[in-house]
């Protein structure tokens, strides 16, 4: 009688699936974040902030911008939570303000 390899109970019990799918999530997770973000950083929607920044408004746009990054951060940290990998996220908020 053969012993089985972690892999292969993983495979037997379905936990790769399981782990497979989640990790999946984990991703579209991720990448609705990341393309969220990528829309943002164009220098269309950008500019759209830097025209409330030279008008005086430049606290709102700040406060809007840090709302949304700590939005953002808490939905990437559940996609990573999930398997995904949040490191390829540049976010608005670090490109517009450099935090």
């Amino acid at each position: 009688m053969k012993e089985l390899t972690a892999g292969e109970v993983e495979i037997v019990s379905g936990a790769g699936l399981i782990s497979g799918a989640v990790g999946f999530v984990g991703d579209v997770v991720i990448d609705t974040v990341k393309l969220s973000n990528d829309v943002l950083n164009t220098r269309t929607i950008s500019s759209v902030g830097q025209v409330f920044n030279a008008v005086g408004l430049g606290s709102i746009h700040n406060a809007a911008d840090s709302i949304g990054y700590a939005a953002f951060k808490t939905v990437a940290g559940v996609g990573s939570l999930l398997g995904g990998d949040a490191s390829r996220i540049e976010y608005h908020y670090e490109n517009e303000w450099g935090a």
